[in-house]
């Protein structure tokens, strides 16, 4: 088992902020995993760091990243199972290539599986956990199963206790013609193309019911506001934009500036979809 000290959140994460993490622990299989959560028992779970901010001060909590075995893919009966340290584009183009229809609406999305999973990403009409038929896991418990059936996600939300590990994933999935899941996922990818370019976590709210986060914060005329090194996108309002010099407390102010502002102009109180972790 790998285990790194003084790293950088800056490093490790796309919007590129955050304090230095004492320790990150790499485990190389199921075994190391469950030693290690049993020895640590509290610890922060980073995926690739695309829905992560860590704040600013030094984080002394140890940091579980997982390590070789859980970036694998295999074949069994009716899909895959899928290790959660697979990134989202790598998995859609094994689907693609070997005409496996089922995650064309995961084209685009960064990230890994498992923080995929956790959080049930995807779009308002479905999210990953909808092709998922169980999860292989690892906690304070030791290792256990649990069936999608028995989980209540929904939008956003995976239901997945916390200080539980998503190790492994199993996927129903069906044969189709390559050339069309190819036309699909190009579709969603087009969808996307316009995204903000630059230092971010992707979107930071969840659509509330029947709304759109980012136009909420457009209309209530937020678009390109600034707070230190933080600012609103100018493409997308739903999107906070690093210039490479903010901090997590720049970001944080950003957010708690938009929900403000939201909820006294439409009387919505908007959640965050990013994760800030800390001590």
């Amino acid at each position: 088992m790998r285990m790194i000290e003084m790293v950088h959140a800056y490093d490790i994460t796309s919007i590129h902020c955050g304090g230095t993490i004492d320790r990150i622990y790499e485990p190389e299989d199921s075994d190391q995993l469950r030693a290690l959560v049993m020895e640590l028992h509290d610890f922060h779970i980073l995926g690739g760091g695309t829905n992560t901010i860590f704040t600013d001060d030094r984080i002394t909590k140890p940091v579980i990243r997982l390590g070789r075995e859980f970036t694998t893919i295999e074949t069994v009966p009716s899909g895959l199972r899928v290790g959660a340290a697979v990134p989202m584009k790598q998995l859609v183009s094994y689907c693609t290539r070997n005409g496996l229809s089922g995650l064309e609406f995961m084209a685009g999305i960064p990230g890994h599986l498992g923080g995929a999973l956790f959080m049930n990403a995807g779009t308002p009409e479905k999210g990953v956990l909808d092709v998922v038929k169980e999860l292989e896991v690892v906690g304070l418990a030791g290792k256990k199963t649990l069936y999608t059936s028995d989980l209540r996600y929904g939008y956003r939300y995976g239901d997945i206790p916390e200080k539980t590990i998503i190790t492994f994933a199993k996927l129903v999935l069906e044969k189709s013609v390559r050339e069309n899941i190819r036309s699909r996922v190009l579709s969603y990818l087009r969808k996307r193309r316009n995204q903000p370019h630059g230092y971010s976590s992707g979107s930071v709210f969840r659509n509330p019911e029947g709304k759109a986060a980012g136009y909420l914060i457009e209309q209530a005329g937020l678009k390109g506001i600034r707070i230190g090194g933080a600012r609103v996108s100018e493409v997308h309002a739903n999107f906070i934009i690093n210039d490479g010099t903010a901090t997590t407390r720049d970001i944080r102010e950003l957010i708690t500036l938009i929900k403000e502002k939201v909820n006294g102009k439409f009387g919505i109180a908007l959640t965050e979809e990013v994760k800030i972790i800390g001590q």
